[in-house]
């Protein structure tokens, strides 16, 4: 008789469920003692299955399998074990895999590991004790200290760095920004992509950007500017990196600047997690739907819309470690209103005895611009001391010299770090040299017991005849005649003293926080200074929170200081925020409100309503909404006022992937991904990302960044595909190497879900974990509870399946089936047999 039955939707594998019916039973047991099997009886009169092979703590089957591998209790990783029955029965195999994950010294080793033959662990090894839990899939390895290799903490071999798979990606991030005021229309858009391709360790990478500006009496139509465009590999042997191209060399201790040429660098990522070791927040205020361009040295790296209020941005990367922020918002009525950020990064210490280095050669860069001047510079630090490192560098040009010399220190009031520049200068009309020097300092302390953190940088050109490299470069190649002093002045706006303070101060669970940010500059031939700052205090009341803040900043359009106050409050209702902020300066009072709120079961859908009014009779309305798809990000903004200004925005950012299972749409990637394949798994949830994301019809999906020289944890969640898709595991690991592209493929088999319900002869039910096999002696399943056979690896539509419970004869029977084997079918098939 056959019955057909449509279960539930959940994930199944039969043979985990008979193991795990004997493996999940207490075998703590002493040397000679043993489990009692007749607690597998079905019921009194039941026969009794042989368990003898699991008499013995955490006792496996020969085969593979994936387990985490601790030496001394120490995580050393992730490997496929092997056990192989032996003459003195299941042994683990030390294969050459295994040998290299446990990092022995060589003296350890009493017989060579092999991939041809099983060489049992336990007498290939010296002094070793192994226990393998079935049930955490963990390997523990005991043995003693002077027979390991020592190593730092979340040291992974090189040997064990991936190259990934060969792969070509785009990313993009596209925005349209459209105003009309009745008179004009402005139209903005941005493309900037991130392009890359790898074959084996080489990683060719490329960054662009492309504006266009359209209105009434003007249309700008700029080129194509490609920021960078490099080969890159890796080396092991110099801890370093080797770069051919169009690149940024680092700002941290010397001038940074882009080159076409060679650079090879150090990478502190290759460094054991233990051993190793900033783009700061942007913070504003938008009166409307604004855009946001942020620049750094002369280059665009991020724009993006942003609606009226307080906004905050964190997700920058800005190329090298020096030049400033410069903020630009363009409200909606077309005012634009400029800030700077400060971005002084202090130069790290490293640990005594390390270095850290980077040589670069090439023609100089700036903007889109080539000069034929060619540059070597080159820095290098060295940890002396525990809390004491010496920083140098040097930049040669054949008009040009600059050397600095450093240190950084670390105390018990704070990390400090100094140094001085001394440069030389020649420009080609008077062949005069201009000798200058500048000398740096900063300090950076965190007081825990007062939970204060501050960060001053103190830039001070003493040196009226201090010129950087890109004075001399652009002086050189524009046919400048520089011998006026005031001229030079005037083009070059040469600092003469730049102080900078960050404070963050936490005044307790009640009393909220404090936050200050602060810069002043002057120039050389310039009276007066430059101040800008922005103070704020932020704390909350109940569920209500607060924050005020004062502001100074530059108007573009009047040449002024804007001195700006703001209070904003914003208060959760259910699922939704309800926010208002009030802003006043010298020509405005601005109030705004909006109701914004994020949606979905991952938080995908987000959206916002605002209105605005100020003192000048300006009153304005705008909706924002966004959507966070697997296969990418979109953001859609309107807004209109009673003035007839008219604002609509639209941001679009993803990635496309081309690779050897097909091309696959994703969020955006960082120069380090991974690529899920699972054949047949349409719709199984990426577990790495945790942003519900699943994967395609194809069975791919993209996670968007992976961490180089580190173990990453990739998985999938099978809850909700159908029960008759199996998987050999869910969770995998990658070490990547930098730039790597890895492609992680779980196997995937579809089967044939058949249920028997076997009667034996005597009528009596079979013991739970009995085994079945077809005439080949193929494992098709095993019995599970009430003596049903869940077979699911049948290779046949017709045969026989033999029953087995123990070793005599009387101990198994035999029965002829015939299924409709259709792996594509969801359907449970069941059958009564008769067992002779």
């Amino acid at each position: 008789m056959r019955k057909l039955i449509m279960l539930q939707k959940y994930q199944l594998h039969p043979i985990y469920c008979g193991l795990a019916l004997c493996f999940s039973l207490p075998f703590y047991v002493h040397a000679d003692d043993e489990f009692d099997a007749g607690f597998l009886r079905q019921s009194e009169n039941a026969p009794v299955v042989d368990i003898r092979r699991f008499n013995e703590k955490n006792a496996v089957l020969a085969g593979h399998y994936p387990a985490e591998i601790f030496v001394n209790n120490i995580n050393k990783g992730h490997l496929q074990l092997r056990f192989d029955d032996t003459e003195n029965g299941i042994s683990l195999c030390l294969t050459p895999e295994l040998a290299e994950i446990l990092d022995l010294q060589p003296k350890a080793f009493l017989q060579s590991p092999s991939n041809a033959i099983c060489v049992p662990v336990n007498t290939a090894i010296s002094q070793v004790k192994t226990e393998f839990d079935t049930g955490l899939l963990r390997l523990n390895v005991e043995i003693p200290q002077a027979l390991t290799v020592q190593r730092p903490r979340g040291y992974i071999s090189p040997s064990r760095w991936q190259d990934g798979e060969p792969a070509v990606f785009l990313n993009y991030n596209a925005n349209h920004y459209r105003y009309n005021n009745g008179n004009n229309t402005l139209a903005q858009s941005y493309l900037g992509i991130r392009a890359g391709a790898n074959i084996g360790s080489w990683a060719l990478r490329h960054s662009g950007s492309k504006n266009w500006q359209k209105s009434v009496d003007q249309n700008q139509n700029s080129h194509y500017e490609s920021t960078e465009t490099y080969l890159q590999k890796d080396f092991a042997a110099i801890r370093g990196i080797v770069t051919l191209g169009d690149f940024y060399t680092s700002g941290e201790l010397v001038e940074g600047m882009s080159l076409r040429g060679l650079k090879v660098a150090s990478d502190d990522r290759m460094l054991p997690s233990s051993m190793r070791g900033y783009a700061p927040i942007v913070q504003g205020v938008a009166n409307s739907n604004a855009n946001v361009t942020i620049r750094q040295n002369g280059s665009i790296i991020y724009q993006t819309s942003v609606p009226a209020g307080a906004f905050t941005i964190t997700d920058l990367y800005p190329s090298g470690y020096s030049g400033d922020l410069v903020v630009e918002i363009t409200e909606s009525n077309g005012q634009i209103r400029t800030f700077t950020v400060p971005f002084a990064n202090i130069a790290p210490l490293i640990r005594m005895g390390q270095f850290r280095y980077q040589t670069a050669y090439g023609r100089y860069r700036y903007g889109s611009e080539i000069y034929p001047d060619n540059v070597l510079q080159s820095t290098l630090q060295y940890g002396l001391l525990n809390n004491f490192t010496i920083n140098s560098g040097i930049t040669l040009h054949k008009n040009y010299r600059a050397e600095l010399l450093g240190a950084s220190l670390n105390t018990p009031i704070g990390a400090f770090s100094a140094d001085a520049t001394f440069a030389q200068s020649i420009f080609d009309e008077t062949r005069e040299k201009k000798n200058g020097y500048s000398l740096h300092a900063s300090y950076s302390v965190n007081v825990l017991s007062t939970k204060t953190n501050v960060t001053l940088a103190a830039y001070r050109y003493y040196s009226k005849d201090f010129y950087t490299l890109r004075d001399v470069i652009w002086a050189k190649n524009n046919d400048y005649n520089l011998a006026n002093e005031a001229l030079r002045n005037s083009l070059f706006s040469r600092p003469k003293n730049q102080y900078q303070l960050s404070i963050n101060q936490n005044l307790g669970e009640k009393w909220g926080v404090l936050y200050l940010i602060g810069s002043t500059y002057s120039y050389w031939g310039k009276s007066g200074v430059r101040n800008e700052y922005q103070l704020s205090y932020s704390n909350n009341w109940k569920r209500l929170n607060y924050q005020i803040g004062f502001s100074q900043s530059v108007d573009q359009e009047r040449k002024t200081r804007d001195n700006s106050l703001y209070l904003s409050f914003s208060i959760p209702l259910g699922e939704q925020y309800v926010s208002s902020t009030f802003t006043h300066n010298r020509r405005y009072n601005n109030a705004q409100s909006s109701v914004s709120g994020s949606t979905g079961q991952y938080n995908q859908f987000n959206y916002a309503l605002s209105a605005a009014s100020n003192n000048q009779n300006n009153r304005s309305v705008s909706a924002n909404v966004g959507y966070r798809a697997d296969v990418g990000d979109y953001q859609f903004s309107v807004g209109q006022d009673n003035q007839h200004n008219r604002q609509v925005s639209m941001t679009a950012s993803g990635s496309v992937v081309a690779h050897s299972y097909g091309v696959t749409l994703g969020q955006t990637v960082g120069d380090n991904f991974a690529i899920i394949h699972a054949k047949g798994a349409k719709g199984a949830l990426v577990t790495a990302t945790g942003m519900g994301q699943t994967l395609d019809y194809f069975g791919n999906a993209i996670v968007p960044y992976t961490s180089p020289y580190s173990i990453n944890y990739i998985g999938i969640d099978p809850t909700h595909l159908p029960i008759n898709i199996e998987f050999d595991s869910t969770e995998q690991q990658i070490v990547p190497r930098a730039n790597s592209i890895n492609l992680v493929n779980f196997d995937t088999k579809k089967t044939t879900m058949v249920l028997f319900n076997v009667a034996t002869p005597k009528g009596v039910i079979l013991p739970m974990a009995t085994e079945a096999k077809d005439d080949k002696g193929n494992l098709v399943g095993y019995v599970g509870q009430g003596g049903v056979l869940f077979a699911n690896n049948l290779t046949k539509a017709k045969g026989t399946l033999a029953v087995s419970w123990g070793l005599g004869k009387n101990e198994q029977c035999y029965f002829d089936y015939q299924v409709n084997l259709d792996n594509e079918s969801e359907t449970m098939q069941i059958y009564d047999v008769k067992c002779k």
